[in-house]
């Protein structure tokens, strides 16, 4: 009997701090039997928080989840910047004197980054550089020119600003930021700093939200491996009953107790595309990497957004349903995409999820 977990969805995962994206998510796919794992944006190892991980076939949505938009809880100190503008990296330059600068000036300054700015990412990251990733250019001293990249901060909120008493130089500032993809938070600490002219080195990054997801609904490592040692010791108790896993319905069974471990989320739910319905006959022929056409009538009713003709588009995704003939239930069967438009004609091919 297959005990391998097969379903295709994602699992909201906390990282901890101090481990790799790479190694968390690979502990994962293992405690669960996964046959695939994949991530939508990794973490640091000294970052924490939300990560989105892919299980099984949802990892061709990778490219879909990387694009959303996300929230992080930041701290930082100022005072000091290091060459990783992290507190792991080495101490690199020190603002000597007193910082004399009031609180009403650092949230000011700090409010300055909203909106639609350029950032130089840091050299720490995985930034590939004809075909060199940065970090591994920064681990040989290697510095090289990086060009800005555009980014938006959409909001920086619950700013708090503490002055420890016995280190007037090292100001303590916390806040939320949300951010788009491609954001880099140690860049936004260290622009901070320079504006400020005073240094400035991010101390702690919780990743809380990744577009509409929630580090509220997610999992760690150790509660997985915990609920699911007290699976095993379920399997321990009942091996004297031979039947026990030997069943489809108690593979079944199984399954289901590791997707309420997880808080599993299949592929339909994750993806805000809008669901259309086509026929059996339709399904078949998309199935079988063949094109369908529709009229603009199918898109009428799905959404306010696309009521009217100019808002379909090619290259369009959607998610359909089919009836199934046995049990009449409307049953998600993968994702299509408008290929083409002609007149009052649309054109739907099957997209790289298809069941």
């Amino acid at each position: 009997m297959e005990r391998n977990f097969t379903k295709d969805g994602i699992i909201l995962l906390n990282k901890s701090k101090g481990i790799s994206s790479f190694k968390a998510i690979d502990e994962l796919k293992r405690k669960i039997k996964a046959k695939k794992a994949g991530h939508a944006g990794t973490l640091d190892p000294m970052a924490e928080g939300l990560m989105v991980v892919m299980i099984n076939d949802a990892t061709k949505f990778s490219g879909d989840l990387m694009k959303k938009d996300k929230e992080y809880y930041v701290e930082m100190e100022l005072g000091y910047k290091t060459d990783t503008y992290d507190s792991e990296g080495k101490v690199i330059e020190e603002y000597k004197s007193e910082i004399e600068l009031s609180d009403s000036q650092i949230i000011r300054t700090i409010h300055s980054f909203k909106g639609r700015i350029k950032q130089v990412p840091p050299m720490y990251s995985a930034i590939k550089v004809e075909g060199q990733k940065l970090y591994d250019l920064a681990r040989k001293g290697i510095e090289i020119e990086r060009m800005p990249r555009d980014v938006e901060i959409m909001n920086i909120y619950k700013i708090k600003i503490h002055r420890p008493k016995e280190n007037s130089s090292r100001i303590k500032i916390s806040f939320y930021a949300h951010v788009s993809s491609g954001t880099y938070i140690r860049s936004l600490v260290h622009d901070i700093g320079e504006k400020l002219k005073v240094f400035a080195t991010m101390t702690k990054l919780v990743r809380t939200k990744i577009g509409r997801l929630s580090i509220e609904d997610a999992v760690s490592l150790e509660e997985v491996q915990s609920e699911i040692g007290k699976l095993k010791e379920l399997v321990e108790e009942k091996r004297e009953n031979e039947s026990f896993w030997a069943t489809k319905s108690d593979a079944a069974i199984r399954a289901e107790k590791i997707r309420e471990i997880v808080c599993f989320v299949e592929i339909e739910y994750i993806l805000d595309y809008y669901g259309i319905n086509v026929s059996n006959e339709k399904y078949g022929k998309l199935k079988n990497g063949m094109t369908v056409i529709d009229t603009f009538k199918k898109f009428e009713n799905i959404g306010k957004d696309i009521k009217r003709q100019e808002h379909i588009r090619e290259n369009q995704k959607f998610k359909i349903y089919v009836r199934n003939r046995d049990t009449q239930k409307r049953e998600f069967k993968g994702i299509v995409k408008i290929v083409s438009i002609r007149g009052n004609r649309i054109y739907l091919k099957r997209d790289k999820y298809f069941l």
